[in-house]
């Protein structure tokens, strides 16, 4: 899928003219939806029921979808080591930063971060209205953490994970930092190897569905 400025910001429900906050404001923001959608997910899961992670707008409120996923990769999401790199504030700080970036960017983040998104999301899948107004930046916000979470989750690093999502040069440190194309091969092998692992969950999701 191709994007372009307009259809990026569609994807993203990202508005023309929105001013994305500051970091602080993005790292407040960023806390407050993750411990909403932990504790959510603590609350349906009882039931059997998995929900996205990613803060959708629907009639003008924040929402969340039910989804269907495997349960490897929702255990990764909100088990895995990328859970635990968040307790670093650093960590945080790093994802608003990128927030900023992508809002500029919204061609370059809906490509970065499709994937991700189809992951999670069904169109046709049932909508929860979380009673909360929707902010402009909350589906990329989400979309962002998301990311960070399934790919730092399967082994990937920050620097090689700034790569997949197309921002080593923003953050790469020549004096300090591995050189530029070793990151570049270690985080083009890993996402080879997590498109085929989560290939793999999710054929014997469908499999175990039919059967």
């Amino acid at each position: 899928m191709e994007f372009d400025t307009t259809s990026g910001r569609a994807f993203l429900e990202l508005p023309e003219g929105y001013t994305t906050p500051d970091v602080d404001h993005l790292m407040h923001d960023a806390r407050a939806l993750l411990l909403h959608t932990v504790n959510l997910r603590t609350e349906t899961r009882a039931s059997g029921i998995q929900i996205s992670p990613v803060w959708e707008l629907h009639d003008g409120q924040a929402a969340l979808r039910a989804t269907v996923v495997p349960a490897e990769i929702e255990a990764r999401h909100f088990e895995g080591k990328g859970m635990m790199a968040l307790r670093d504030p650093n960590a945080l700080t790093m994802i608003a930063d990128v927030v900023e970036i992508l809002a500029d960017e919204p061609a370059v983040a809906a490509q970065a971060l499709v994937t991700t998104a189809s992951i999670w999301i069904d169109e046709n899948a049932p909508v929860r209205p979380l009673g909360l107004p929707y902010k402009g930046h909350f589906k990329l916000l989400t979309l962002v953490i998301a990311d960070f979470l399934r790919k730092i989750g399967a082994g990937f690093d920050e620097l090689e994970w700034l790569t997949s999502i197309g921002l080593l040069s923003a953050y790469h440190n020549p004096d300090e930092d591995p050189p530029v194309e070793e990151v570049r091969a270690a985080a083009r092998d890993k996402s080879l190897r997590l498109a085929a692992e989560e290939g793999a969950w999710m054929t014997a999701l469908l499999e175990k569905a039919e059967g």
